[in-house]
């Protein structure tokens, strides 16, 4: 399945990023797919970092298990998905298949389910959605998945 180079399974690396076009709604490849398991909201363990993982134009994920599938709509604990300050999607899923919305990520940190945010892009791709992501403005904070 393809809905403007977003919808397609091609699975590489975290590490491997593909960089969106300057309209900010689609890539000149295929979309990542993160399937690395520090991303799911029960991973403890050092910190991770993603102030310099996506660029500030950004990248389009799709997350897949043991990652978890999509970005929770609850703020997770902190110290959940190896950071001190958990990402969460603020927000509704779109439902038509093919449509793209904006949305915000909020941090959750010291008793303030979104002391921090920053917008994001969502796409359903019919049985699995895949997710604009840019650099949180922080290091200590990170999205997560589940």
């Amino acid at each position: 399945m393809s809905l403007g180079g977003l919808c397609t399974d091609t699975v590489i690396s975290c590490n491997d990023l593909t960089p969106c076009a300057s309209d900010n709604t689609t890539c000149t490849t295929p979309n990542t797919v993160c399937v690395n398991n520090t991303r799911y909201i029960t991973y403890k363990s050092t910190i991770g970092c993603d102030s310099t993982v996506f660029g500030t134009v950004g990248a389009w994920i799709r997350f897949l298990s043991p990652a978890g599938t999509i970005i929770p709509t609850f703020a997770p604990n902190s110290w959940s998905c190896r950071t001190p300050a958990p990402g969460w999607y603020n927000g509704f899923y779109p439902l038509s298949t093919g449509s793209t919305i904006k949305g915000t990520v909020c941090y959750n940190w010291s008793g303030d389910a979104c002391i921090w945010s920053n917008s994001i892009g969502i796409t359903n791709c019919n049985t699995f959605y895949v997710f604009r992501l840019t650099d949180p403005p922080y290091c200590s904070l990170r999205y997560c998945a589940a």
